[in-house]
């Protein structure tokens, strides 16, 4: 009698199991990992930002550019760059939330953005007397 060769359902099943039970451990750590990036990214554009308010206050007398950040343009910051965290393609004028006057200004990431994180919300924060702030 001729034995048949192949894999019986029993040998299929464990395989399927332990495949199962690896991906559920490394879906989570892929996804923190993701976000950890995003977030990196994001600190990265708040340092772009910090510098390009740093040279436009340098050429207007110590003066910071009130009513958003749109005087950054194309002089001192080719485009704003959007929160990779975001999930439309939106600019950091509405992605992060700022607060100016002409004398200092500071601008936030919003709360949404980064939740995976556990941040806090308006982080991160840069400002004219602090510089970058990550977290709480």
């Amino acid at each position: 009698m001729k034995r048949l060769k192949g894999f019986t359902l029993i040998e299929l099943m464990i395989v399927i199991s332990i495949i199962s039970i690896l991906a559920s451990i490394m879906v989570p750590n892929y996804m923190r990992a993701r976000a950890q990036a995003q977030y990196t990214q994001c600190i990265s554009n708040c340092k772009n930002i910090g510098t390009a308010m740093e040279m436009y206050s340098t050429d207007n007398e110590g003066h910071y550019p009130t009513g958003g950040m749109t005087k950054l343009t194309p002089d001192y910051i080719i485009l704003i760059p959007s929160c990779i965290s975001a999930a439309s393609s939106t600019v950091y004028t509405s992605s992060f939330s700022c607060r100016m006057n002409p004398d200092a200004y500071t601008f936030f990431c919003r709360g949404d953005n980064h939740t995976l994180l556990n941040v806090g919300t308006n982080y991160p924060q840069y400002s004219s007397t602090m510089g970058l702030k990550l977290r709480r």
